[in-house]
């Protein structure tokens, strides 16, 4: 299951980020969307796109206990899209052990039992 998921993450990181260098070396961003920024097309793509973030963005504020680290992927998220979801993943999935289950990357971990001092 690990290897599979690094897979996916994997493929979809690679696969954003030359996609993303490509249509750059073909076009700059910032002439896009003035040129499409008023399109109604346009404008439905990037609100389901977004509201796609804010939804993963959901799940990783249950997966994270501190806003020290949520507020930094809220900003990569926004910024970067699904190369820092992807990103996300990897980690998650490197810090997994080899025999974990989905259950073990998609639920938040129980907090370890410790001894009191």
């Amino acid at each position: 299951m690990k290897k599979l998921l690094l897979t996916f993450f994997a493929t979809v990181l690679i696969s954003m980020l030359l996609t993303c260098f490509w249509a750059g070396s073909h076009q700059n961003m910032f002439d896009y969307f003035n040129e499409q920024g008023s399109n109604p097309w346009y404008i439905a793509t990037l609100m389901d796109c977004y509201w796609g973030f804010f939804i993963f963005y959901l799940w990783l504020v249950y997966k994270e206990d501190s806003w020290l680290t949520r507020i930094p992927w809220l900003i990569a998220i926004v910024c970067l899209g699904n190369i820092a979801i992807a990103t996300y993943a990897i980690v998650k999935v490197v810090r997994l052990p080899s025999d974990a289950s989905v259950e073990d990357f998609l639920l938040k971990q129980k907090p370890t039992n410790r001894a009191s001092a």
